[in-house]
């Protein structure tokens, strides 16, 4: 199967970006990038690390540095693109990787996406959060005290991005109930 320009997956964090990078990758027989692994091997820091100890404006330029290196592969040939959580909020990093590009949005449901989140946070037993390390960075910042602030705190930004995820996408994919396979195929079927 030939790809004839490249598929930037978007979506909120746990969305299934990069299961379906590489699941895609591996149909179309073509190479498979993680924007947050690009930014850990240009920077030699993750972007949890640089977004903690550099501030916002620093991981947005790691971002944007990491999609202007990727932007010269896309200019060369097709490949699949797993962008970090955040990309809908950096629109220069945006523009590098709409270069012969499709953007499939996969467009996973508010309680979804919160209980993967939750089911990564350490707590106490008791709903109470003990390690705020555990949590997305964005909502680790607010200092959450309870999986139910965490849920607050990720509302909030569900509401926001869904919007800019949705402006950004020529494709948009809404996983539901399907195997991760069944959203490949999907993806797939609506690209060809």
């Amino acid at each position: 199967m030939a790809l004839d320009k490249s598929i930037i997956l978007v979506g909120i964090k746990h969305s299934g970006k990069s299961t379906q990078g590489r699941a895609l990758a591996a149909k179309y027989n073509c190479e498979f990038y993680d924007t947050d692994d690009v930014i850990q091997e240009l920077m030699g820091k993750s972007p949890r690390e640089i977004y903690n100890t550099e501030g916002k404006d620093s991981f947005l330029g790691a971002e944007k540095l990491a999609c202007q290196h990727l932007k010269s592969i896309l200019e060369s040939k097709p490949v699949i693109v797993a962008t970090g959580g955040g990309i809908c909020e950096n629109e220069e990093a945006v523009r590098h990787l709409a270069t012969n590009s499709i953007f499939v949005y996969l467009n996973v449901d508010e309680k979804t996406a919160a209980d993967r989140i939750v089911r990564e946070a350490k707590t106490d037993g008791n709903s109470n959060i003990t390690d705020q390390s555990s949590l997305p960075s964005y909502i680790a910042k607010k200092n959450p005290a309870t999986i139910d602030d965490v849920r607050t705190c990720f509302h909030n930004f569900y509401e926001e991005r869904t919007k800019k995820y949705s402006m950004l996408a020529d494709i948009t994919i809404i996983p539901g109930s399907l195997t991760p396979a069944k959203v490949t195929a999907e993806i797939i079927s609506k690209i060809n």
